[in-house]
């Protein structure tokens, strides 16, 4: 039955091949009288026509058509037929309106003639020949167009060829070709042996574009293991029991069919197979029998793996036993790998003999099991080294921002998402800290309440939702206002440590279905209690951070981060020959003031002119507490001008200030000192020193003023 699927699937693709070579010399016809120049008449019959000569170059392409064909006979030519013809439609539709287009037939030219065989390419190439004739003949080329292009397009076939038959590049394509037909079949071979099927479940969780290995990639050293202990006992075998054969006969995982997978023989007349599940004495062991024994051999029962049925006397044939159950069952038929072994002697093969068929059997099985164990173990070591990598990456975050960033890295090592976002507690909602994908710049820095949408209930109930992780249309994660729309698996994590109250919450949405297996969200569940304790060591670190730059009373930097951050400042103008100015501030008569009132009021003081001044100044300048009363401000890109203008600005502000003591209103004036770069000064301590020298000349001219250094 399986034979008979086969063979009408063959018969089904040859027709449609015929179909397709049919419409493919249509089309030559049509180009060749003009049908797809500008203004032709039957546009749509010529573009019905065009839509079906695309369809069937991609299927072609698609079915491997692509790939240097097997099949040489004239229908077996359609695919490089048609992709001839729809390069020809798209330039004589297009040509004369770019007329660079002309590389198209030509590079298709190029990559037909190194592609394939030369009996591959008669007809595409008479069509070629068949479409510019019957255009020239029909007036729509100039003769010289017509050679033009005949020579161009044979130069680029033969320019191309010469370069392939160099010697340097033909030794580097064998050797690439070498190299990826040994990895195609060791692949093949793996998953044959199914050395990928019995993963553990770590491994379900893990994307399909491994940021470590490729899943298959590392199954080579596995299967020339195999391979290599295969061959060593089917020599063995044969020597032992003085046959001609012993060959190891596996299924493709279709069970269409049964390759050659090791052989130890003393012949040279080895067909290499693939064979059809069923052929010679593999039909045999289709049913309950596992061993199949035959003295003398019979032509209808014989081996598979011969070109010539002579010189078989005795055929011995063994199904590998499967204790799990996992050979494929087929229309109620086992499709088992099967050793099958020959000899030339008709004499009846003996118990012994049959026995130690069986343990060899047994013995092959074993080995793919411990094969299949060691690719396991490889794989989970990739997984293991990938959660590694994920919280590698949050170890490594210092900040609140290196946390969020290291966050989304983390996610995104461990599973294909299109929408990650993180959501940080604050008051009675939360605020959007950061997000990645569609969407997602309408969202960062929104805060929505914890009544409405999914993460407001996660912060509420601790717990993930939705249920089953899944989401069926536009889903409310965020707010009222807010849908995610387009995703098919969605999953929203608590950041929580331990059994406190949430921090945040993870969103993770994916497009594909069924994505968050038990598995891959425990692993989610594992990264986000990491991150709500890395989110905690941020804040902290932030914080330790503010209160190393910060001036805890006034909430302007502090002496050490003005040194440095001014320094900053004047090597960007030095740079780039612009301007600063330099205010250092002192409010007037202070000692007076905390002698009268006391310091608590002298602390209001401080902290309400430190406000006017992070009010005056812009997001690019620098104001901080220079030392007690005193305070400094740079103004970024500001001459004397505009520095006065500004000090004359701030002073004003100052002297309006009124503040309520219990004695009653208290007034407060401020003297102010500038110095300019880069005319009053090349470098900081310069610059410094002389701001300081018109702060005391203000002082000493009665204070409440701005002073503008200037050389005595």
């Amino acid at each position: 039955m399986a034979k008979g699927r086969r063979q009408a699937n063959r018969g089904g693709s040859t027709a449609l091949r015929r179909f397709a070579f049919a419409v493919g010399l249509t089309a030559v016809g049509a180009v060749a009288a003009g049908l797809y120049e500008p203004g032709a008449d039957y546009a749509g019959p010529a573009m019905i026509l065009a839509a079906l000569v695309l369809i069937f170059a991609l299927l072609e392409m698609r079915q491997g058509g692509a790939d240097s064909p097997s099949d040489f006979s004239l229908f077996g030519t359609a695919g490089p037929l048609l992709w001839v013809v729809a390069a020809w439609i798209f330039f004589r539709g297009f040509g004369t309106v770019v007329p660079q287009l002309i590389l198209v037939p030509v590079g298709l030219i190029g990559w037909l003639a190194i592609s394939f065989p030369l009996q591959a390419l008669l007809v595409p190439f008479l069509a070629v020949i068949g479409m510019e004739a019957g255009l020239w003949g029909l007036g729509f080329q100039e003769t010289a167009g017509l050679a033009g292009n005949l020579v161009g397009y044979a130069a680029a076939g033969a320019g191309l060829s010469i370069f392939m038959s160099s010697k340097a590049y033909r030794r580097r394509m064998r050797k690439a070709l070498i190299r990826a037909k040994r990895d195609t079949a060791s692949r093949q071979y793996a998953r044959d042996l199914g050395l990928f099927a019995d993963m553990p479940g770590i491994l379900n969780v893990l994307p399909d574009y491994d940021l470590i290995e490729d899943p298959e990639a590392g199954s080579q050293p596995a299967v020339e293991s195999i391979t290599a202990s295969f061959d060593l006992q089917l020599e063995l075998i044969r020597q032992t029991m003085a046959l001609s054969t012993v060959a190891l006969l596996w299924p493709d995982p279709e069970g269409y069919e049964y390759r050659l997978r090791s052989i130890a023989t003393i012949r040279k007349d080895i067909a290499p197979g693939p064979f059809p599940v069923g052929v010679g004495i593999t039909g045999a062991l289709l049913g309950a029998e596992e061993l199949v024994g035959l003295a003398p051999a019979t032509p209808s029962l014989g081996v598979p793996y011969y070109l010539k049925q002579t010189e078989v006397g005795g055929i011995l044939a063994v199904r590998l036993p499967d204790d799990a159950d996992e050979w494929l069952g087929f229309d109620d038929k086992k499709i088992a790998p099967v050793l099958c072994v020959d000899r030339p002697g008709q004499e009846l093969w003996t118990e012994k003999e049959k026995e130690t068929m069986v343990l060899a059997a047994r013995k092959l099985v074993l080995d793919v099991t411990m094969g299949r164990q060691f690719q396991s173990m490889a794989h989970e070591r990739s997984a293991i080294q990938r959660v590694c990598f994920a919280m590698r990456e949050l170890n490594g975050a210092l900040g609140l921002e290196q946390v969020l960033q290291a966050t989304i890295k983390a996610v995104r090592t461990l599973v294909a998402a299109d929408f990650i976002s993180i959501s940080l507690a604050c008051g009675k909602g939360h605020c959007v800290a950061l997000a990645e994908g569609e969407g997602a710049e309408q969202l960062v820095g929104r805060e929505f309440s914890t009544e409405e949408g999914l993460v407001g209930q996660v912060l509420k109930i601790n717990r993930p939702l939705p249920a089953k992780s899944q989401c069926h249309g536009p889903t409310q994660v965020f707010g009222h206002d807010h849908l995610l729309i387009g995703y098919n698996s969605l999953l929203v994590l608590p950041l929580q440590k331990e059994k406190g109250e949430a921090a945040g919450a993870l969103t993770v949405a994916v497009k594909e279905a069924k994505v968050f297996t038990k598995a891959r969200q425990e692993i989610l569940e594992l990264i986000a209690a990491q991150v709500a304790v890395k989110i905690g060591l941020g804040h902290a670190h932030e914080e330790i951070n503010r209160l190393a730059t910060i001036d805890g009373l006034t909430g302007l930097i502090n002496h050490r981060t003005f040194q440095h951050g001014f320094e900053v400042m004047l090597g960007r103008e030095e740079r780039r020959s612009g301007s600063l100015s330099l205010l250092l501030c002192d409010i007037d008569h202070f000692k007076k003031i905390n002698d009268s009132h006391g310091h608590p009021f002298g602390d209001k003081v401080l902290r309400e002119v430190a406000g006017i001044l992070r009010r005056a100044v812009r997001g690019v300048d620098l104001a901080a507490r220079y030392g007690g009363e005193e305070f400094a401000l740079v103004l970024e890109g500001s001459g004397e001008k505009g520095g006065a203008q500004m000090a004359e600005r701030i002073r004003q502000e100052i002297e309006k200030m009124v503040l309520h003591n219990e004695s009653g209103p208290v007034r407060v004036t401020l003297s102010l000192g500038l110095a300019v770069y880069p005319e009053h000064g090349a470098d900081k301590e310069c610059l410094i020193r002389r701001a300081d020298q018109a702060l005391y000349r203000a002082k000493k001219q009665g204070r409440n003023r701005v002073v503008v250094w200037r050389e005595e």
